[in-house]
């Protein structure tokens, strides 16, 4: 219970010691209910109750603390079984575990204050680079939680991290220096549960070691700098990290599964503008070395990795949003057997009711494995603080593909959000 005293600290003080010190605190929280039913004979995949409380602190200096929880209470474990051991989060980045169906995780924890016409942000948080929706190229300051593969919204699936965030003016540009000595990284979902990516070669007798660099020694530093010129948002970014995703590898005589993971210079740029009901949007890094193992050779290939991202949004039909995306990975070593993968997604939405329905689709197809995942949803605002939904997500296509392989899993889902 260690990690859950040093978690939620924060809480207690804000609550108890803030108010002398504080002009202003406020308070607000999300309550949702879902429940989401596997169609292929598993019955349901999970029936749980999620809180999201937030505080606000002003201060007279003008400072501001924010803190973020989340408390969720599952019926079913079956997406994160048991009290997993946390082996891709740094210590204090952990959830805290109460019952095999009951968590509590401290999720963003900061200060923002101005020091001249500086900006500055300090604490646990989540930080976003890029223009493309879903696809990560540049957004990737943050690892993932694939508790639920990719079907939750993207804000919900980051894990904020431990940083520290300074905005400098510069003329027309605006630079942003990062540092985050915080050695988390993505969290896949042990063997057993639903969304695993990590195979079991060992038949649940084997053990898991995740190789994380030391948080502090090896911390990521970003700079970015943007602009807007003749109508173009720009920006051109530089990150020195960790690659979240990790290299799987396995010793059949200790039964060992090992995630080892490289560090990488990553360097890019981002370009957008509007032309009419039609924006354009692209984005594009160059990762300086990402290991892979060779599926022929079983060789670890290390190369240079490029990504980008094309990406169209049109808005010309009342109560209508389309957009449209493009993207493309290529690895430049010439021992890798399938160079290039290759996505295309597709979004639609439309408001009706006087906003008080709102009707997504959104596609994702893999053009190398030929799956692809459908997700529809329908939400309905009963009232301001009422909101009903209902939806499904459908894997398709070849089962050994990165969304074929959770066929199995496609689901319907239905549950509401309390706004307090």
């Amino acid at each position: 219970m260690k990690s859950f005293g040093l978690s939620f600290a924060p809480i207690v003080w804000i609550l108890f010691l803030t108010p002398a010190l504080a002009a202003d605190v406020e308070h607000s929280s999300l309550v949702e209910v879902e429940t989401a039913y596997a169609l292929k004979g598993r019955g349901r995949q999970k029936q749980e109750v999620v809180w999201r409380p937030e505080w606000i602190v002003r201060f007279e200096s003008g400072a501001r603390l924010t803190l973020i929880g989340k408390g969720r209470l599952d019926a079913k474990d079956e997406l994160e079984p048991g009290k997993p051991d946390q082996p891709f989060r740094a210590r204090l980045t952990r959830k805290s575990f109460l019952t095999d169906h009951a968590e509590l995780e401290l999720r963003e924890f900061y200060l923002d204050h101005y020091v001249g016409d500086v900006f500055v942000r300090l604490g646990k948080q989540q930080i976003v680079w890029g223009q493309a929706d879903g696809l990560r190229v540049l957004d990737v300051l943050n690892p993932l939680s694939y508790r639920e593969f990719i079907l939750p919204d993207i804000e919900h699936r980051r894990i904020p991290l431990w940083s520290a965030l300074a905005e400098v003016p510069l003329n027309d540009w605006t630079a942003q220096v990062v540092w985050t000595p915080d050695a988390t990284v993505t969290e896949s979902t042990l063997p057993g549960a639903t969304y695993s990516l990590i195979p079991d070669p060992f038949g649940g007798q084997g053990r898991l070691e995740a190789k994380r660099p030391d948080s502090l020694t090896k911390s990521d530093f970003g700079l970015k700098l943007s602009t807007f010129h003749q109508g173009w948002d720009l920006s051109l970014n530089y990150l020195y990290h960790t690659i979240d995703d990790p290299l799987i590898r396995f010793d059949s005589s200790q039964q060992l599964t090992t995630a080892d993971y490289n560090r990488s210079h990553l360097v890019g740029g981002t370009a957008s503008k509007p032309f009419g009901d039609i924006t354009f949007r692209s984005e594009v890094g160059v990762e300086s070395e990402k290991q892979s193992v060779s599926y022929l050779t079983g060789k670890v290939n290390k190369t240079e990795v490029a990504s980008y991202v094309l990406g169209v949004d049109y808005s010309g039909i009342n109560d209508w949003f389309i957009s449209a995306q493009f993207f493309q990975t290529y690895r430049f070593s010439a021992d890798w057997e399938d160079s290039f993968r290759e996505q295309l997604t597709l979004l639609v939405r439309r408001d009706a009711l006087n906003n008080a329905l709102l009707l997504e689709t959104l596609v994702i197809y893999d053009l190398n494995d030929r799956d692809s995942i459908v997700q529809l949803e329908v939400k309905y605002s009963v009232s301001t603080n009422v909101v009903l939904r209902i939806g499904a997500d459908i894997f398709l296509g070849n089962q050994a593909g990165t969304f074929g392989q959770f066929k199995n899993e496609s689901r319907l889902f239905a549950g509401f959000t309390l706004s307090l």
